[in-house]
Protein backbone atom coordinates (compact mmCIF):
# COMPACT_ATOMS: atom_id res chain seq x y z
CA UNK A 1 0.00 0.00 0.00
CA UNK A 2 1.35 3.15 -1.29
CA UNK A 3 1.85 5.94 1.71
CA UNK A 4 0.38 9.30 1.51
CA UNK A 5 2.31 12.36 0.72
CA UNK A 6 4.53 13.58 4.26
CA UNK A 7 4.29 9.93 5.48
CA UNK A 8 8.13 9.91 5.87
CA UNK A 9 8.44 13.59 6.70
CA UNK A 10 9.81 14.58 9.51
CA UNK A 11 9.24 18.14 11.45
CA UNK A 12 11.77 19.49 13.31
CA UNK A 13 11.34 22.26 16.45
CA UNK A 14 14.19 24.21 17.36
CA UNK A 15 13.36 26.41 19.92
CA UNK A 16 16.34 29.03 20.62
CA UNK A 17 16.74 32.15 22.92
CA UNK A 18 20.21 34.42 22.75
CA UNK A 19 22.13 31.60 21.61
CA UNK A 20 23.47 32.84 18.40
CA UNK A 21 26.88 31.22 19.00
CA UNK A 22 25.10 28.02 19.46
CA UNK A 23 22.50 27.48 17.50
CA UNK A 24 24.39 27.00 14.21
CA UNK A 25 25.91 23.99 15.37
CA UNK A 26 22.39 22.55 16.08
CA UNK A 27 20.98 23.41 12.88
CA UNK A 28 23.72 21.85 10.97
CA UNK A 29 23.36 18.28 13.03
CA UNK A 30 19.82 18.36 10.89
CA UNK A 31 21.54 19.29 7.90
CA UNK A 32 23.80 16.14 8.21
CA UNK A 33 21.08 14.18 8.66
CA UNK A 34 21.11 10.68 6.36
CA UNK A 35 17.31 10.64 6.19
CA UNK A 36 16.29 14.23 4.01
CA UNK A 37 12.71 14.48 4.38
CA UNK A 38 12.53 16.77 6.55
CA UNK A 39 11.57 20.28 7.86
CA UNK A 40 13.33 22.33 10.68
CA UNK A 41 10.85 25.37 12.53
CA UNK A 42 13.35 27.21 14.41
CA UNK A 43 11.42 29.49 16.74
CA UNK A 44 13.21 32.00 17.84
CA UNK A 45 12.28 32.59 21.23
CA UNK A 46 12.70 36.84 21.58
CA UNK A 47 16.57 36.53 21.29
CA UNK A 48 18.47 39.96 21.54
CA UNK A 49 21.76 38.83 20.41
CA UNK A 50 21.95 38.04 16.56
CA UNK A 51 20.53 34.80 16.49
CA UNK A 52 18.27 35.85 13.10
CA UNK A 53 21.47 36.61 11.77
CA UNK A 54 22.66 33.20 12.13
CA UNK A 55 19.76 31.41 11.05
CA UNK A 56 19.97 33.63 7.82
CA UNK A 57 23.20 31.97 6.76
CA UNK A 58 21.53 28.60 6.18
CA UNK A 59 19.88 29.46 2.86
CA UNK A 60 18.29 25.55 2.50
CA UNK A 61 14.51 25.91 1.94
CA UNK A 62 13.80 23.49 4.79
CA UNK A 63 14.52 25.40 6.84
CA UNK A 64 11.95 27.78 8.27
CA UNK A 65 12.62 31.03 11.04
CA UNK A 66 9.86 31.77 12.99
CA UNK A 67 9.75 34.85 15.91
CA UNK A 68 8.51 35.16 19.18
CA UNK A 69 7.96 38.66 20.37
CA UNK A 70 8.40 39.00 23.94
CA UNK A 71 9.83 35.74 24.51
CA UNK A 72 7.25 33.24 25.90
CA UNK A 73 9.36 30.14 27.47
CA UNK A 74 10.53 26.88 25.82
CA UNK A 75 7.47 24.84 26.31
CA UNK A 76 5.27 27.70 24.42
CA UNK A 77 7.87 28.19 21.82
CA UNK A 78 7.98 24.09 20.92
CA UNK A 79 4.37 24.56 20.67
CA UNK A 80 4.30 27.13 18.40
CA UNK A 81 6.31 25.31 15.99
CA UNK A 82 3.95 22.62 16.64
CA UNK A 83 1.28 24.21 15.73
CA UNK A 84 3.09 25.65 12.32
CA UNK A 85 4.51 22.23 11.17
CA UNK A 86 3.24 21.39 7.85
CA UNK A 87 1.69 17.76 6.62
CA UNK A 88 4.33 15.32 8.35
CA UNK A 89 4.20 11.25 9.81
CA UNK A 90 6.32 12.78 12.27
CA UNK A 91 7.65 15.05 15.14
CA UNK A 92 11.06 15.72 16.28
CA UNK A 93 13.01 17.85 18.42
CA UNK A 94 16.34 19.37 19.36
CA UNK A 95 17.51 22.15 21.54
CA UNK A 96 19.86 24.93 20.35
CA UNK A 97 22.44 23.84 22.51
CA UNK A 98 22.63 20.02 21.21
CA UNK A 99 23.19 18.37 17.88
CA UNK A 100 21.63 15.01 16.73
CA UNK A 101 24.19 12.58 15.48
CA UNK A 102 23.99 11.70 11.37
CA UNK A 103 21.66 8.60 11.84
CA UNK A 104 19.22 9.48 14.02
CA UNK A 105 16.08 9.88 12.07
CA UNK A 106 17.05 6.92 9.88
CA UNK A 107 17.54 4.75 12.78
CA UNK A 108 14.46 5.82 14.66
CA UNK A 109 11.98 5.71 11.56
CA UNK A 110 13.52 2.42 10.76
CA UNK A 111 12.50 1.19 14.68
CA UNK A 112 8.80 2.56 13.40
CA UNK A 113 8.76 0.24 10.29
CA UNK A 114 9.98 -2.31 11.86
CA UNK A 115 7.76 -2.59 15.11
CA UNK A 116 4.90 -5.16 15.07
CA UNK A 117 2.49 -2.54 17.23
CA UNK A 118 1.73 0.72 16.70
CA UNK A 119 4.46 3.24 18.37
CA UNK A 120 3.73 5.97 19.81
CA UNK A 121 7.33 7.50 19.73
CA UNK A 122 10.80 6.02 19.74
CA UNK A 123 13.73 7.54 21.57
CA UNK A 124 17.14 6.46 21.67
CA UNK A 125 20.28 7.10 23.78
CA UNK A 126 22.57 10.04 24.07
CA UNK A 127 26.12 11.05 25.00
CA UNK A 128 26.21 13.43 27.66
CA UNK A 129 29.23 15.68 26.78
CA UNK A 130 30.94 17.63 29.84
CA UNK A 131 33.96 20.07 30.13
CA UNK A 132 36.02 17.43 31.11
CA UNK A 133 34.61 14.23 29.85
CA UNK A 134 31.72 12.66 28.12
CA UNK A 135 28.88 10.05 29.48
CA UNK A 136 26.86 7.23 27.27
CA UNK A 137 23.25 6.51 28.19
CA UNK A 138 21.42 3.92 26.98
CA UNK A 139 17.74 3.51 27.34
CA UNK A 140 16.44 0.28 29.39
CA UNK A 141 12.51 -0.07 29.17
CA UNK A 142 10.47 -0.29 25.81
CA UNK A 143 6.54 -1.31 25.28
CA UNK A 144 4.43 0.36 28.15
CA UNK A 145 6.73 2.55 30.14
CA UNK A 146 4.50 5.10 31.54
CA UNK A 147 5.08 3.98 35.10
CA UNK A 148 9.00 4.21 34.56
CA UNK A 149 8.54 7.54 33.52
CA UNK A 150 6.44 8.63 36.42
CA UNK A 151 9.36 7.21 38.47
CA UNK A 152 12.11 9.21 36.73
CA UNK A 153 13.55 5.88 35.29
CA UNK A 154 13.32 5.47 31.89
CA UNK A 155 15.94 7.14 30.24
CA UNK A 156 16.33 7.70 26.49
CA UNK A 157 12.83 9.66 26.09
CA UNK A 158 13.44 13.37 26.71
CA UNK A 159 12.26 15.94 23.95
CA UNK A 160 15.35 15.46 22.35
CA UNK A 161 15.84 12.31 22.37
CA UNK A 162 12.62 11.36 21.27
CA UNK A 163 10.95 10.89 17.30
CA UNK A 164 6.62 11.32 18.08
CA UNK A 165 4.90 9.45 15.26
CA UNK A 166 1.90 11.90 14.61
CA UNK A 167 -1.80 10.78 13.71
CA UNK A 168 -3.90 11.70 10.85
CA UNK A 169 -6.78 13.45 12.31
CA UNK A 170 -6.11 13.41 16.00
CA UNK A 171 -4.10 16.81 17.52
CA UNK A 172 -0.81 17.10 18.45
CA UNK A 173 0.33 16.39 21.90
CA UNK A 174 1.56 19.79 23.29
CA UNK A 175 3.73 21.19 25.48
CA UNK A 176 2.21 21.50 29.36
CA UNK A 177 3.45 25.35 29.32
CA UNK A 178 2.08 25.44 33.42
CA UNK A 179 5.30 23.73 34.30
CA UNK A 180 8.43 25.62 34.70
CA UNK A 181 10.62 22.45 34.50
CA UNK A 182 9.95 18.80 33.49
CA UNK A 183 7.89 19.39 30.95
CA UNK A 184 9.12 17.30 28.57
CA UNK A 185 8.98 14.59 31.23
CA UNK A 186 5.27 15.47 31.26
CA UNK A 187 5.09 15.39 27.82
CA UNK A 188 6.57 11.57 26.84
CA UNK A 189 4.33 10.55 30.08
CA UNK A 190 1.58 11.65 27.67
CA UNK A 191 2.61 10.06 24.80
CA UNK A 192 3.21 6.57 26.50
CA UNK A 193 -0.50 6.94 27.91
CA UNK A 194 -1.46 6.79 24.03
CA UNK A 195 0.54 3.93 23.23
CA UNK A 196 4.05 2.33 23.42
CA UNK A 197 6.89 3.53 23.29
CA UNK A 198 10.66 1.98 21.61
CA UNK A 199 14.15 3.18 21.18
CA UNK A 200 17.30 2.87 19.51
CA UNK A 201 19.80 1.41 21.31
CA UNK A 202 22.76 3.49 20.55
CA UNK A 203 23.65 6.89 21.29
CA UNK A 204 22.37 9.36 18.58
CA UNK A 205 22.37 12.74 20.12
CA UNK A 206 25.00 14.59 22.03
CA UNK A 207 24.13 16.96 24.92
CA UNK A 208 26.11 19.53 26.05
CA UNK A 209 26.47 20.56 29.52
CA UNK A 210 27.66 23.37 31.27
CA UNK A 211 27.98 25.18 27.56
CA UNK A 212 24.90 27.81 26.56
CA UNK A 213 24.52 30.04 29.80
CA UNK A 214 21.37 29.93 32.11
CA UNK A 215 19.81 26.41 31.82
CA UNK A 216 15.82 25.98 31.91
CA UNK A 217 17.07 23.14 34.25
CA UNK A 218 18.12 24.53 37.69
CA UNK A 219 17.56 23.70 41.48
CA UNK A 220 15.11 26.21 42.03
CA UNK A 221 13.10 25.29 38.71
CA UNK A 222 13.49 21.79 39.11
CA UNK A 223 11.64 21.90 42.96
CA UNK A 224 8.99 24.04 41.22
CA UNK A 225 8.69 21.58 38.55
CA UNK A 226 8.81 18.29 40.54
CA UNK A 227 5.56 20.25 43.10
CA UNK A 228 3.92 21.11 39.83
CA UNK A 229 4.23 17.61 38.87
CA UNK A 230 3.03 15.67 41.78
CA UNK A 231 0.17 18.04 41.76
CA UNK A 232 -0.84 16.84 38.28
CA UNK A 233 -0.41 12.92 38.76
CA UNK A 234 -1.47 13.67 42.54
CA UNK A 235 -3.94 10.71 41.36
CA UNK A 236 -1.63 8.45 40.13
CA UNK A 237 1.11 8.82 42.85
CA UNK A 238 -1.36 8.77 45.46
CA UNK A 239 -1.08 5.20 44.86
CA UNK A 240 2.44 4.93 44.14
CA UNK A 241 3.55 6.19 47.64
CA UNK A 242 7.33 5.05 46.92
CA UNK A 243 7.13 7.07 43.12
CA UNK A 244 5.34 10.04 45.61
CA UNK A 245 8.20 9.84 48.04
CA UNK A 246 10.83 9.68 45.17
CA UNK A 247 9.80 13.25 43.90
CA UNK A 248 10.32 14.55 47.60
CA UNK A 249 14.09 13.12 47.50
CA UNK A 250 14.66 15.02 44.72
CA UNK A 251 13.23 17.84 45.59
CA UNK A 252 15.47 17.49 48.69
CA UNK A 253 18.48 17.27 47.26
CA UNK A 254 17.96 20.86 45.47
CA UNK A 255 16.72 22.54 48.31
CA UNK A 256 20.17 21.12 50.28
CA UNK A 257 21.90 22.68 46.78
CA UNK A 258 20.62 25.84 47.48
CA UNK A 259 21.04 25.88 51.23
CA UNK A 260 17.83 26.10 52.18
CA UNK A 261 18.03 22.94 54.68
CA UNK A 262 14.82 23.37 57.00
CA UNK A 263 12.26 22.84 53.34
CA UNK A 264 15.46 19.81 52.72
CA UNK A 265 14.61 18.42 55.81
CA UNK A 266 11.00 18.77 55.91
CA UNK A 267 11.15 16.59 52.36
CA UNK A 268 13.38 14.27 53.71
CA UNK A 269 11.11 13.71 56.66
CA UNK A 270 7.98 13.30 54.64
CA UNK A 271 9.81 11.09 52.30
CA UNK A 272 11.57 8.66 54.91
CA UNK A 273 7.89 6.48 55.58
CA UNK A 274 7.45 5.32 51.71
CA UNK A 275 10.75 4.97 50.64
CA UNK A 276 12.99 1.55 49.34
CA UNK A 277 15.69 3.94 51.27
CA UNK A 278 14.95 4.67 54.46
CA UNK A 279 17.97 4.20 56.26
CA UNK A 280 19.86 6.15 53.52
CA UNK A 281 17.42 9.17 54.07
CA UNK A 282 18.08 8.73 57.80
CA UNK A 283 21.58 9.55 57.35
CA UNK A 284 20.51 12.46 54.81
CA UNK A 285 18.85 13.65 57.51
CA UNK A 286 21.82 13.53 60.52
CA UNK A 287 24.12 14.88 58.00
CA UNK A 288 21.39 18.11 57.60
CA UNK A 289 21.87 18.35 61.45
CA UNK A 290 25.46 18.00 61.66
CA UNK A 291 26.85 20.11 58.85
CA UNK A 292 24.06 21.83 56.84
CA UNK A 293 23.24 21.31 53.34
CA UNK A 294 26.79 20.43 52.97
CA UNK A 295 26.29 17.44 54.85
CA UNK A 296 23.60 16.70 52.93
CA UNK A 297 24.58 17.06 49.29
CA UNK A 298 28.09 15.22 50.65
CA UNK A 299 25.55 12.04 51.37
CA UNK A 300 23.76 12.53 48.34
CA UNK A 301 27.36 11.69 46.50
CA UNK A 302 28.38 9.21 48.91
CA UNK A 303 24.82 7.19 49.82
CA UNK A 304 22.88 7.95 46.18
CA UNK A 305 19.08 7.04 46.28
CA UNK A 306 18.29 5.80 42.88
CA UNK A 307 14.24 5.72 41.84
CA UNK A 308 12.21 2.90 42.58
CA UNK A 309 11.61 0.20 40.79
CA UNK A 310 8.60 -0.29 38.97
CA UNK A 311 7.69 -3.86 37.50
CA UNK A 312 5.81 -2.68 33.81
CA UNK A 313 7.07 -2.37 30.60
CA UNK A 314 10.63 -4.85 29.12
CA UNK A 315 13.80 -4.06 30.70
CA UNK A 316 16.49 -4.94 28.11
CA UNK A 317 18.45 -7.86 28.25
CA UNK A 318 21.69 -7.16 30.41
Amino acid sequence: MNEPPGAETVSIVLPTHNRAHLVGRAVRSVLSQTHTDWELIVVDDGSQDATPAAIAEFRDPRVRYLRNDPAVGPARARNVGIRSAGPSGYLGFLDDDDEWLPRKLERQLATFRASAVALSAVGCGRIDCGPASSEVHLPQYRGDVFEHLLARRARGYGAQLILVKRQPGQDDVLFDADLPCLEDADYSMRLALQGPLDFVPEPLVKIYRNDGGPHVWNPEAAIRGYECLARKYEKELATRPRVRSYYDICMARDLASLGRVRECRARLRKAVAASDHPVRLLVWYAASLAGGSLGVRACARVLPVHPPRVTTGVPVPA
